[in-house]
């Protein structure tokens, strides 16, 4: 009689008992993670989806872009937003504004190590900010020793700095320190002043600093140069001077000059682009969500999220408004439809016509209050709350399912020691008995 392998057959037997549970609950955790990925593929979709509306949803931002064209190009670019009004306008650059930059002669052979006082003020004015600086407390590295890179870091650094720069610039074997506005403008004009120090040179030296660049204002006339509408501004651009249209002048025209013609109107590629992503991101959503709610088939396998109707709802929400009549115009006669496989799609000549009848018309079927817009960010916005949004309420259920599964998965585990234990012990005992019969046999056969 042959001996028996007891750890094989315990092996064998326990993995018996529980294998049918194993296969169970694996299926049940590949189901559930199976879910958890659909929901985080779709939820990721919506929000593409979400950020194209908001993208055309803005406080300044329409479903129609417009934009400007110049007659001259290099002295002047505009920032046109969704509020803009078709027009034509004429502009002459007169000045460009410039910021205050200034130099200090600290004299022939300083450099960044250069000692300066150790003691006295220096006070530092821009637009009515003034900073108080104690020399004394400026020497970083404690070696007894104040220098004018230490200066240069303490005007940088110090939080009641106005809005100055501190360089050190070095040409010709020199250096030279400068100090300059950060912001353009008369108004940004650096003062400085230097007292207490016990050295006069020093204190000269910045009193009698030279501008190397002096602060001015941009200047822009509306219309011909001195006879149009004269305009001054500390900053180099216009904000809202035409309606909807900031203007960046760049560069001053020459005295005598024709003013830059400006065109303000709708920007047909940059509308076409941005409804081209409103498109293609609904799509990408329907397509995921026809993915994963398929119903299955002999040749096509079930998506993990067939029936749940919560997804088929929020896909019937987001279709149904792109399908509602808006105002006394539905969407389909601006050339914006859903075809039968249901797909969005733009027709760019009816789109483009609806814009030059009534550009207002259309912008307030999309942008209106509670018109497209406002009506798709209202339906997903459910869906998308980090806190307490439905997907992130499906995923965490899922993912307690899965705690749930592995906690039976880990019973599991001791139960099959447990049989494993049992079954060894008891094949170890037969083993041993097989073994002495064995024995005993062979006494009888000599």
């Amino acid at each position: 009689m042959s001996s028996i392998d007891p750890i094989s057959m315990a092996q064998n037997l326990a993995t018996y008992e529980v294998q049918p549970f194993q296969k169970r609950y694996q299926a049940q955790t590949d189901k559930f993670q199976g879910q958890i990925t659909a929901y985080g593929k779709i939820e990721s979709a919506l929000r593409t989806f979400r950020t194209a509306v908001e993208d055309m949803n803005g406080l300044n931002d329409s479903v129609v872009k417009n934009g400007a064209t110049f007659s001259q190009e290099g002295n002047i670019s505009a920032n046109v937003n969704a509020k803009a009004l078709a027009g034509e306008y004429q502009v002459f650059v007169e000045q460009v504004a410039t910021s205050h930059q200034m130099g200090i002669d600290l004299g022939a052979g300083t450099t960044a190590d250069t000692a300066i006082p150790a003691v006295g003020t220096m006070m530092i004015t821009m637009d009515g900010k003034t900073l108080n600086l104690d020399l004394a407390t400026i020497d970083t590295d404690s070696d007894g020793t104040t220098t004018l890179q230490e200066l240069t870091n303490a005007i940088n650094n110090d939080e009641n700095n106005p809005g100055v720069n501190a360089t050190l610039v070095r040409a010709n074997g020199e250096t030279h320190f400068m100090l300059a506005g950060k912001e353009t403008g008369v108004a940004n004009t650096v003062s400085v002043n230097v007292s207490g120090t016990g050295d006069a040179a020093f204190e000269t030296a910045f009193a009698s600093g030279t501008d190397i660049s002096t602060p001015k204002d941009a200047v822009i006339w509306l219309g011909a140069e001195g006879t149009g509408m004269k305009l001054t501004n500390a900053s180099n651009t216009f904000e809202g001077v035409i309606d909807g249209v900031d203007l960046t002048v760049t560069k001053a025209q020459t005295s005598g000059d024709q003013p830059i013609g400006i065109s303000v109107g709708a920007d047909k590629e940059a509308t076409k682009e941005q409804l081209n992503k409103l498109v293609e991101s609904y799509n990408a959503l329907m397509s995921e969500i026809d993915k994963y709610t398929k119903v299955g088939s002999e040749d096509e396998k079930r998506g993990v999220l067939a029936g749940d109707g919560t997804i088929r709802s929020l896909e019937n929400q987001i279709s149904t408004l792109f399908r509602k009549t808006y105002g006394d115009k539905s969407l389909y006669s601006v050339g914006v439809s859903i075809d039968r496989t249901g797909k969005l799609s733009i027709d760019n000549k009816k789109f483009e016509e609806a814009q030059a009848a009534d550009p207002a018309a259309l912008n307030e079927m999309f942008n209106g209050t509670d018109q497209l817009f406002d009506s798709l960010e209202a339906t997903v916005k459910p869906y998308l709350s980090f806190s307490d949004g439905v997907f992130k309420s499906r995923k965490d259920s899922l993912q307690q399912n899965i705690s749930r599964v592995d906690d039976k998965l880990a019973s599991l585990d001791r139960k099959y020691k447990m049989s494993y234990d049992r079954y060894l012990a008891q094949f170890t005992q037969m083993n041993q008995l097989m073994t002495q019969m064995n024995q005993t046999n062979g006494l009888f056969s000599i």
